[in-house]
C-alpha cells in the first residue's frame, strides 16, 4: 500500500489519531518519545484510545488522570503496571509473544488502527530501519490503517529485515534525541554467580544462546570465558558487546552463514546501540522469524536460558504468578523452550535461586499453589539450575524427578520436600 510519506510536526501527526482508535507502540528502548509527548498533549480531545504494546521502560499514558483518554492492552505485566490490572486500565492477555502479529492484524481479534513507529533516518533510497525494536512493530505497521513514524537521528540503523520505505508511511516526524535506555540489572551476587557458573558448564562451543534480562542472565554471560564461536539470538543486551570484545563471538563472516547475532529487540544503553549500528555481525528479524519454536528448532546447539518463579517436584514451572496474582508474563519463553528441545544438541535451561529473596520460602515446592499459572508443562522441561546444582529431568520418573529437584533445593527445605515426595510419588 502506497502511503502519503508526508513530513509534518508531531502535533500535526497526532491529530490523525481519533477517539476509540487502537494504537500500537514499539517496546522499551523503541518508545517514540516525541510522538508520545504530542499524543499526551492532546489528551483532552481523545477518549478511549487503547494503546497496545509489551514491556515498556516508561508508561506515560497510564499516569493518574488519563484514565478516560487511554487504556493499555498488553502481553507483558511489568511491576509498574500490576496495580492497574484490577482497575481495568491495563488489560493483560496471557499469550505467547509470537502470536502478537496475528492477534493485532486486520484478521485478528484486535486489529490496529494506528501504528506509531520509531525509525532511523532514511538512506539515499528512502529506506529506514526499525533499529532497536523490530519484533511486532514491523509486521503490525504493514497491516495498520495508519502509520506515523518518528524519524530519529539517534536510532541505530540495524541491518537485516528491519526496513520500511517512506512510501509505506503516512506521516513522518523528525526528531534528534537519545533513546530511552533500559536500566542495568541489579549486580549479580554470589548466589547468581554460582548459578551462572553451573549454566555456563552446560553451554558448548558453537552454541546459539537465547538469554533474557536480569541478574542471572548477566551472571551467565560473565561466566562464559573460554567459550568459542558463540552466537546470540532474540535479544541484544549490553553484555553481548563484552562477549564480542573478549573473542567469544567469531568476527569472521562466511557468506553462506547467518550473522552471529540475530535479534528482534535491543534492550540496553548507548553501548549496545552504538554496537548494532550498521554492524554486519548483527541482523534484525520480525517476530515470526525469532520468537518461533520452529525457527529456533532448526538452529544446531540452540540453548535457551529462562527464569522462573517456582518449580514443583514434578517439574511444572510457574514463571508468571504469585499467590494467583499475575506478576510476569509468558513472553517468548515457551517458544524458546520448545525450540531448544527441537534443536539438534539443543538444551532448555531454567535458572532460578533456590529461595525467595528473603530466604523464607523455597522456590522448589511440593506442588504449585492453587491459582498458579503453569507456564511450562512438566513434559517440556529439561534442565533446572539453582545455586546448588543442576537437575536434568529428561526421562526421569516422578520419584526420580522429585529426588533430582530436592538435591538442588536449599538445604533448609530438603527434609520437608523429601517427606512430601515419599508420601506422594
Amino acid at each position: 500500500m502506497k502511503r502519503k510519506g508526508q513530513w509534518v510536526t508531531a502535533e500535526e501527526a497526532m491529530m490523525a489519531v481519533q477517539s476509540g482508535n487502537r494504537l500500537m507502540l514499539p517496546l522499551c528502548c523503541g518508545l517514540p518519545q516525541t510522538l508520545m509527548e504530542a499524543l499526551l498533549a492532546q489528551k483532552d480531545r481523545l477518549r478511549q484510545v487503547e494503546i497496545v504494546s509489551g514491556l515498556q521502560i516508561k508508561y506515560p499514558f497510564l499516569q493518574e488522570g488519563l484514565e478516560e483518554s487511554f487504556s493499555f492492552r498488553t502481553w507483558q505485566c511489568a511491576p509498574a503496571i500490576r496495580h492497574l490490572l484490577a482497575k481495568g486500565t491495563v488489560k493483560y492477555i496471557p499469550m505467547r509473544q509470537g502470536d502478537v502479529p496475528y492477534v493485532f492484524s486486520p484478521q485478528g481479534p484486535w486489529p490496529i488502527d494506528v501504528a506509531l513507529v520509531h525509525l532511523s533516518p532514511p538512506d539515499k533510497y528512502g529506506y529506514m530501519s526499525f533499529g532497536v525494536s523490530i519484533g511486532h512493530s514491523l509486521p503490525t505497521a504493514l497491516g495498520a490503517k495508519l502509520v506515523i513514524a518518528e524519524v530519529n537521528d539517534f536510532m541505530p540503523r540495524v541491518l537485516g529485515e528491519t526496513f520500511l520505505h517512506v512510501t509505506q508511511i503516512d506521516y513522518l516526524v523528525k526528531s534528534s534525541r537519545p533513546l530511552l535506555e533500559y536500566p542495568s540489572a541489579e549486580k549479580a551476587g554470589e548466589v547468581e554467580k554460582k548459578i551462572g557458573e553451573y549454566v555456563a558448564e552446560l553451554i558448548p562451543d558453537g552454541a546459539t544462546l537465547q538469554i533474557g534480562i536480569g541478574s542471572i542472565p548477566d551472571a551467565v554471560v560473565q561466566s562464559l570465558a573460554g567459550k568459542r564461536d558463540l552466537k546470540f539470538f532474540a535479544m541484544a543486551i549490553d553484555a553481548i558487546v563484552d562477549c564480542v570484545e573478549k573473542g567469544l563471538v567469531e568476527r569472521s563472516l562466511a557468506k553462506e552463514s547467518e550473522p552471529k547475532i540475530l535479534v528482534t529487540e535491543i534492550l540496553g544503553s548507548k553501548k549496545i546501540f552504538d554496537f548494532v549500528h550498521e554492524n554486519p555481525l548483527v541482523a534484525g528479524r520480525p517476530i515470526a522469524k525469532i520468537i518461533n519454536s520452529r525457527m529456533a528448532g532448526q538452529i544446531e546447539k540452540f540453548i535457551s536460558i529462562l527464569g522462573a518463579i517456582e518449580v514443583d517436584l514434578t517439574g511444572q514451572v510457574n514463571a508468571e504468578t504469585v499467590n494467583g496474582r499475575q506478576i510476569s508474563a509468558i513472553g517468548g519463553s515457551f517458544d524458546f523452550l520448545q525450540g531448544a528441545l527441537f534443536s539438534p544438541q539443543g538444551k532448555s535451561i531454567i535458572a532460578l535461586t533456590s529461595t525467595t529473596p528473603d530466604g523464607k520460602k523455597s522456590r522448589i515446592v511440593p506442588y504449585l499453589p492453587p491459582g498458579s499459572a503453569v507456564t511450562h508443562p512438566r513434559h517440556c522441561v529439561q534442565y533446572i539450575v539453582t545455586e546448588f546444582g543442576v537437575a536434568d529431568l529428561r526421562g526421569k520418573s516422578l520419584r526420580e524427578r522429585a529426588e533430582a529437584l530436592i538435591s538442588i533445593a536449599h538445604p533448609h527445605f530438603r527434609e520437608e520436600l523429601s517427606k512430601f515426595s515419599k508420601e506422594n510419588f
